[in-house]
């Protein structure tokens, strides 16, 4: 998939709030790190979250 580099960073944000929604509350301590990060960065965490 290609994203630009804001739609990203909002889909990793969705995708951290959802958990912390669902009860994994220590996903809110990605927030600051997926703020910024760098496209680089995200493609990295995408991957780490298997988004893309």
């Amino acid at each position: 998939m290609n994203y630009s580099e804001e739609s990203l960073r909002e889909e990793l944000l969705s995708y951290i709030y959802a958990g912390a929604f669902s009860g994994l509350t220590s996903m809110l301590s990605e927030e600051s790190r997926i703020k910024n990060a760098s496209y680089e960065e995200l493609k990295s965490i995408a991957k780490e979250y298997g988004v893309f």
